[in-house]
């Protein structure tokens, strides 16, 4: 991962970590447990997600991992990479990854499910649905990259986790609205218990569009994106007004 990425992922452990100590520290006797609310969902950004959220309708990367086809993630193509960086660095300039392809990153979960011992998980496919719409064009190909980030026992070992780590990278060609792709990602090593050989897994998807793709206000658009058979986090459902 770039520099750039590496510190968002950072700033969102460590804000994590801040919160859930504060609020326990705060009421530690209580049965209300609201703290727990942030880790139901994945962390998750793309190319313009932290700079222009809120400001183009469904620009919201979570909504590409929580396994809802009800929610989707949109971004606007730019007709110019430079055009596009150049409106929004007047204000941010030092958070726009500089990648020519749309980008997204997403936080897949665990490497292993809770067991005794723990099981490892087995990420042996991925599955992309794209949206269908006037606006919506499909990419031609996408590189999909996986990170690793060792995890640590906070309270007994008094580290933080590791900043991601590059694992291994996939290249496919898209034919379709909904594609699935066989990964053969190298199996995780057992586990007698957290937190021995536990990473948490984050993937990057670079995708590379058609020609024309950055005219008339084409969009990328993103139902879903699944790694493994198994979800981490809990599956969403419902509309939230996201999707065209």
């Amino acid at each position: 991962m770039s520099s750039r990425e590496k510190i968002i992922i950072v700033l969102l452990i460590l804000g994590t970590y801040v919160s859930v100590h504060f609020t326990l520290a705060l009421d530690a006797t209580a049965q209300e447990h609201a703290y727990l609310d942030q880790f139901e969902k994945p962390r998750a950004f793309s190319r313009y997600s932290t700079v222009l959220h809120g400001l183009y309708p469904g620009l919201i990367a979570s909504n590409a991992f929580d396994r809802n086809p009800g929610t989707c993630f949109r971004e606007p193509l730019a007709p110019s990479r430079k055009e596009a960086i150049a409106a929004i660095s007047a204000t941010t300039p030092t958070t726009v990854p500089d990648y020519a392809q749309p980008t997204i990153s997403g936080e897949v979960g665990l490497s292993h499910a809770a067991g005794d011992p723990p099981l490892p998980l087995q990420f042996t496919e991925m599955t992309v649905e794209f949206c269908q719409s006037q606006i919506s064009i499909r990419p031609a190909s996408v590189q999909v990259q996986f990170f690793r980030q060792k995890l640590y026992d906070v309270d007994r070992q008094y580290r933080i986790p590791d900043p991601p780590e590059f694992w291994t990278s996939r290249d496919f060609s898209i034919q379709k609205d909904q594609q699935t792709w066989k990964l053969n990602l190298e199996a995780f090593r057992p586990s007698s218990g957290f937190p021995e050989e536990f990473y948490n897994v984050w993937v990057r998807l670079i995708f590379a569009m058609p020609p024309g793709a950055d005219e008339n206000n084409h969009e990328l658009c993103i139902r879903d994106i699944k790694v493994g058979q198994k979800a981490f986090f809990p599956v969403r459902e419902g509309n939230d007004g996201t999707c065209p």
